[in-house]
């Protein structure tokens, strides 16, 4: 009997002091958190990329002829910087955004052709 009341008085002072803590920990005052400076964000620009063959290219300005379904169209970018290594009659892919009623070249690699490497089939001995 001695045994069954000193283990109910246990869990009573363990759930007693649980309860003790919960309340206290409401009670306290809440700390305030830094605000964060909200941002607004900015429209998504929308790259596009084609590929084609350069007709002209300067410093500032390209112009890239390409063919959709049949039909061929002459596109002209704007250049933020040179690009190097290109020339006329290459062909290229250019990612562009318009920007201020403008095409702008974001991005403009040369396009290599893949060589396809048939291999013989294997003799039946």
């Amino acid at each position: 009997m001695k045994y069954l009341i000193l283990v109910v008085a246990f869990f009573v002072l363990i759930f007693s002091s649980c309860a003790f803590a919960a309340e206290s920990a409401s009670t306290a005052p809440a700390q305030a958190e830094p605000s964060k400076a909200v941002t607004p964000k900015l429209p998504k620009e929308t790259r596009v990329s084609i590929t084609g063959v350069v007709k002209e290219i300067s410093d500032a300005m390209m112009m890239v002829e390409r063919t959709v379904k049949g039909n061929t169209e002459t596109m002209q970018f704007v250049l933020d910087q040179p690009v190097e290594k290109i020339n006329a009659g290459d062909k290229v892919r250019v990612s562009y955004i318009k920007k201020d009623d403008k095409l702008t070249a974001v991005r403009v690699n040369r396009v290599v052709a893949k060589k396809i490497v048939k291999k013989p089939p294997p003799s039946g001995k």
